[in-house]
């Protein structure tokens, strides 16, 4: 079974206390920050499987934060919590994909069939092909390799990760560095950062796996990606 982790911005203590009877329930870890800024670097360190933000926070709202989580991620489940008056700016958060919005004071009857559902969404596509038995799983973020998983580091980690969202696409080079470098200035120094974390991991994998060939393959052009073999080019 999955173990699965809720970020869950909220200011006001007591809805926060209130939710969290229910939250407990459905999640192995809640990751609790009472602002915007937090959500956006906690959601950057820990990459939750499921966002739940209050729509007003302290520092950015809650729709900036969605909008600057959907431009790493187009598929993390993120519900909203929205006062009565917030209903008229939600308008502006189709492009956003929400899961859910629910109106405060929460009906815990629509919050558990939320919750239901978006568990039951993440679970069913959070195992990614990558040869018949290399998966990586991208709620626990892992690769599995026979059912056992492989020790990567933090930046092994955040490479593969934006690899398996892009089936066969080359990624460029430039959208690998701020993904796997987000805490830092890119320069010059990168792209040869890159090739190095790339050739290290490639040789990982072979190291560790029965296959001979590289797993991500590197084109001058166009950056790298991960080949599917059981997908179509």
């Amino acid at each position: 079974m999955h173990s699965h982790t809720l970020l869950y911005a909220e200011d006001d203590p007591l809805i926060r206390e209130n939710l969290l009877y229910i939250l407990r329930d459905y999640f192995d870890e809640i990751l609790i920050v009472t602002n915007g800024n937090d959500a956006v670097t906690t959601y950057k360190e820990k990459h939750p499987d499921v966002i739940l933000l209050d729509i007003c926070m302290p520092g950015i709202d809650g729709l900036e934060v969605a909008k600057r989580i959907r431009q790493e991620n187009e598929d993390v489940p993120i519900i909203m919590l929205t006062g009565h008056s917030d209903r008229e700016r939600l308008l502006d958060a189709v492009s956003l994909k929400l899961e859910a919005y629910l109106v405060k004071p929460v009906d815990y009857t629509q919050l558990n069939d939320t919750l239901h559902r978006t568990i039951d969404k993440i679970s069913k596509s959070s195992l990614i092909p990558i040869r018949s038995d290399l998966l990586w799983d991208s709620n626990n973020q892992t690769l599995l390799y026979r059912d056992k998983s492989l020790k990567l580091t933090k930046k092994e980690k955040l490479a593969m990760q934006i690899l398996t969202r892009n089936v066969n696409k080359y990624i460029s080079n430039d959208a690998l560095i701020y993904h796997i470098w987000d805490d830092e200035i890119p320069d010059e120094s990168h792209d040869n950062k890159l090739i190095q974390l790339i050739y290290r991991l490639n040789k990982k994998l072979v190291a560790e796996t029965d296959y001979s060939e590289k797993i991500i393959e590197n084109s001058y052009t166009l950056g790298y990606r991960i080949f599917f073999a059981n997908a179509a080019s």
